[in-house]
């Protein structure tokens, strides 16, 4: 199953204003003729709603004739500022009450009462903005800290949360809030006045949630994040109901559906710690009483600074000491006490002078600190002497270059490891990391391992050359030892510029991950924390079929019965590929360099970086035209549709390869011998076939096997594909020819030929008999043409 990561659904106001107003329109509507309401008309508070019910309810919206509603806004400058008496309370339960908040009759600027209510045991109290609970207030940043109601959509019920603040001076921080929705198939929006976001949480819901969704991780597994941009003092949740968790769990008693929800909300985002455990629970509406923190900023006037400062009587910043501070949303204003002094701006009196000679510990200058309004001095008892005050000079300086020196290197460090760290994550998504997982979760028992980086860069004594197996056209390979000593064949790709390499290494990862056959290299794992991706094959210890032919002092050596034996594995392997593998696979480079050889001469066929499943459609069937000089099948040159009658073909210069000793392609050689296949075809049809034949098996004995061979890499080296013979009767033919090297006798004698194969075997020796070759050749030939 597909992982995607999170995707932002954020809509911008100049390309679908349309479509965010009417949505938005719609529900507060519906919110409006609801039974609670709405109430943005209220300037003493916000109203957060939350609405419930089935899940179906949700498409329903009320209906009702459109009207017009003017916004409501405060007007901060309206009248002149009234101050809080000395009986207002200063704190509810653990929460402050600083003005301009305030609890009461004329202890709060107008737009921030509160109301101190007791909660339900009794045994405490708690403070409100309407019906939202105030945890904390901040006059320095001009924020307010209160629980938010969680909208929800279960399999039998659904929650969804309106919060409106339109006629307050409160708005929704766009910098610490964030909008999270999490669920196994959720897709949910924030729909504000002018604003539109979203973002989809999606796994698997067969597999095992702990190892698809991570804990603490929030990027679309699972659980998805959007930032928010602007501050919003309106907004509306909507599920998708076309992605409905608890639809994924159909099968499942309503009892265990109904612990499948899906959430979304917008709230503090430091607040936040995503948990595999509310994917398939209720935990995360029971953990938080079904409320989260959320961020509000809020301003104390609705104009710039520079016009409040001419208003004396509304003028918000009372006190001597303080100053105003435009806002970064829009014509409105806060106050701070300026830089010295702290305490409550919007008081007259209300800026405290700081005394920095006793709050800061160690004091600024020990002894000597003199504290003045809004700063300190040192006064020195006694000049030092110029000596003293050069040592101390130099001191002071080589301890501070050291410190900076110190602090440079460990910021550098950090930052090296940093970006080292988010390569990997950034390289194990981009090469398929979460798709691999979840396809290794799904199937239970697969031996496949995800090394890291730092294991494969052990095994390989960090690269070294000496460790170099060779060097192909899709990358370098190199030996590698594991701690537990096993040998492995790491496949490191030099240099991938360009998207076609990094699609070869997935394609190949994808292809050998799904083959298990005795004479088909086995793909052990990959890496994929690294700009290419690395593969990990098993350790064929004896080399490639191309050294052992041609570069190999002991290839003279070479009995003709080997061969034959590398010849019909190799055929088996393609011949599995093509008939048994699921899908079916085509090779794309059969070479004699692609064949590995274990230490018993078995052959083994590697390098998938040109296969590709055999298609299911036309569209699907064409691909550029890849593969090795000398081994392209010409009507795959022509037609570029690559077919299992491609790998035919290329298996027949293999077998040409194996009889003559001669490389496919030979660039030094003369023009007219150059290509081993024209030669060949050359040789046969001049009636010269043995003149070619590698002289160490061109033997009298041999002559019968080697005219079948001959003819069957003819056939291979059809011009055209259909005239070809498949694999499995490649390997067939080749499998009777080792049985004829096995027991040569029978080629002498017709009664131990009738009881090795049989006697269809021997009426095909006396039917196809042409008389052409000696006894021992006629004998194979009918021996071959019986099992056709």
């Amino acid at each position: 199953m597909l992982l995607p990561r999170a995707r932002d659904y954020r809509v911008s106001l100049h390309s679908t204003a349309a479509a965010a107003a009417a949505a938005t329109a719609t529900a507060k509507r519906a919110m409006a003729s609801s039974g609670g309401g709405i109430h943005r008309g209220r300037k003493s508070g916000a109203r957060e709603d939350q609405r419930g019910g089935h899940v179906d309810s949700a498409r329903r919206r009320p209906r009702r004739r459109h009207q017009r509603r003017a916004r409501v806004t405060l007007q901060f400058h309206a009248k002149a500022v009234a101050l809080p008496g000395s009986s207002c309370l200063k704190k509810c339960g653990d929460v402050g009450i600083d003005y301009p908040f305030g609890i009461g009759t004329d202890c709060a600027k107008k737009g921030f009462e509160l109301n101190c209510n007791k909660t339900e045991d009794g045994r405490s109290k708690m403070a409100f903005f309407g019906n939202m609970q105030v945890l904390n207030i901040s006059l320095q940043k001009g924020q307010v800290r209160m629980m938010k109601y969680i909208s929800y959509m279960c399999y039998n019920k659904s929650s969804t949360a309106t919060l409106d603040l339109e006629g307050t001076p409160f708005t929704s921080a766009s910098k610490e809030n964030s909008f999270i929705v999490i669920g196994v198939n959720t897709l949910a929006y924030m729909l504000g006045s002018t604003y539109v976001t979203g973002c989809k949480s999606q796994c698997s819901p067969h597999s095992n949630l702990t190892v698809i969704a991570q804990d603490g991780v929030c990027t679309g597994a699972g659980c998805c994040q959007s930032s928010l941009t602007g501050n919003m003092s309106y907004h509306y949740v909507y599920f998708n109901k076309e992605y409905n968790t608890s639809e994924f769990y159909n099968n499942t008693s309503a009892t265990d559906r109904a612990e499948y929800c899906g959430y979304a909300v917008m709230m503090e985002t430091a607040s936040f710690t995503f948990r595999t455990v509310y994917l398939n629970t209720t935990a995360f509406l029971d953990e938080n009483k079904g409320r989260v923190p959320v961020i509000l900023n809020w301003v104390v006037g609705n104009e710039t600074c520079d016009v409040a400062k001419k208003k004396s009587s509304s003028y918000a910043c009372r006190s001597n000491n303080s100053r105003c501070i435009d806002s970064t949303s829009g014509p409105d204003y806060l106050c701070n006490c300026t830089e010295g002094y702290h305490g409550n701006p919007y008081l007259p009196g209300g800026c405290k002078d700081i005394d920095e000679c006793t709050v800061n510990d160690p004091p600024p200058c020990p002894g000597h600190c003199k504290n003045t309004p809004g700063n300190f001095s040192c006064p020195s008892e006694k000049p030092p002497s110029s000596s003293h005050s050069a040592a101390l000079i130099l001191a002071v300086g080589l301890s501070l270059g050291a410190v900076i020196l110190v602090i440079i290197i460990t910021c550098t460090y950090l930052i090296c490891e940093r970006k080292k760290l988010a390569n990997i994550k950034k390289y194990f998504q981009q090469h398929g990391g979460m798709l691999l997982l979840q396809e290794i979760g799904l199937k239970q028992g697969t031996a496949f391992t995800v090394f890291t980086a730092a294991v494969l860069m052990e095994a390989t004594n960090k690269y070294d050359e000496k460790n170099i197996l060779g060097r192909g056209g899709h990358g370098t390979v190199y030996k590698g030892m594991l701690k537990d000593g096993q040998p492995i064949a790491i496949k490191r790709c030099v240099s991938m510029t360009d998207e076609q390499h990094k699609k070869e290494f997935g394609k190949e990862m994808f292809i050998l991950s799904q083959i298990n056959h005795k004479n088909i290299v086995k793909l052990l794992g990959c890496c994929l924390e690294v700009e290419v991706p690395m593969l990990v094959y098993e350790f064929v210890p004896n080399g490639t079929l191309f050294q052992f032919i041609h570069f190999n002092d002991g290839s003279c050596n070479i009995p003709l019965f080997t061969r034959l034996q590398i010849a019909h594995e190799s055929a088996q392997a393609l011949d599995y590929l093509h008939s048994w593998a699921s899908p079916p696979i085509l090779h794309g480079d059969v070479k004699t360099s692609n064949i590995l050889l274990d230490e018993n001469y078995a052959a083994k066929i590697s390098d998938f970086g040109a296969s590709i499943l055999v298609p299911t459609d036309e569209a699907q069937f064409v691909t550029l035209v890849q593969g090795t000089c000398g081994y392209l099948d010409p009507e795959y040159m022509q037609t570029c549709q690559l077919t299992d009658k491609s790998d035919v073909y290329s298996f027949g210069v293999i077998l040409l390869e194996l009889l003559t000793g001669k490389m496919a392609f030979n660039l030094e050689g003369p023009e007219n011998e150059r290509s081993l296949s024209l030669s060949f075809l050359c040789a046969v049809k001049e009636g010269r076939l043995m003149d070619i034949i590698d002289y160490h098996i061109n033997t009298d004995e041999n002559a019968g096997v080697l005219e079948e061979v001959a003819d069957l890499a003819s056939q291979c080296l059809e011009m055209i594909g259909d005239n070809r013979p498949s694999m499995r009767d490649v390997a067939d033919k080749l499998g009777r020819l080792r049985k004829v090297m096995q027991h040569p006798w029978a080629q002498h004698d017709p009664e131990e030929m009738e009881s090795l194969l049989g006697e269809s075997s021997v009426a095909g020796l006396e039917m196809v008999s042409t008389g052409n070759f000696s006894m021992e050749g006629g004998a194979v030939q009918g021996i071959l043409e019986s099992g056709r």
